[in-house]
């Protein structure tokens, strides 16, 4: 999370620079003074997107999002402000999927969609061996899950 925050920081920083450089040499649509308050602005965006995007929001995520698989039912816990604890049984689940993006496979993890006649749940971010045996699990139902702390919820 905090590698594609700061990818998309750059991308942005990189796009003001471009405006600002294109203003200044062909266009000047905007005056110094006006440019100047722009580039202000345009800096404190950027200061609190920093703080947000890299610092908060991938360390709530990280301590509010847990699951737990247990009675042949699993429970996942998400939300900051409205926590939502959603509790499926596992002969209801349909399909479950895997997904990997290019950031994840780099550090080994996977995010689980739980597919039920209601809806879909995800389980994001967890470790890809646990994610590819929790499957197993709720595929077969015969498999041995990889798990690190048994009396709580868990959450990666």
């Amino acid at each position: 999370m905090r590698i594609s925050a700061v990818i998309t920081m750059v991308i942005l920083c990189l796009i003001l620079t471009a405006f600002f450089v294109v203003n200044a040499l062909l266009l000047e649509l905007l005056s110094s003074e006006s440019q100047k308050w722009v580039i202000v602005i345009s800096i404190a965006i950027i200061l609190i997107y920093i703080v947000l995007a890299i610092i908060v929001i991938p360390t709530y995520k990280y301590k509010i999002f847990k699951y737990k698989l247990e009675n042949n039912e699993i429970t996942v816990r998400s939300g900051l402000f409205f926590v939502k604890v959603v509790r499926i049984p596992l002969f209801r689940i349909q399909n479950v999927d895997t997904h990997e993006g290019l950031l994840m496979r780099k550090y080994k993890l996977a995010s689980l969609t739980l597919s039920t006649a209601g809806g879909n749940t995800n389980i994001k971010l967890i470790d890809k061996e646990i994610a590819a045996s929790l499957k197993a699990y709720i595929k077969n139902g015969d498999s041995e899950i990889v798990n690190d702390n048994d009396s709580e919820m868990n959450g990666e």
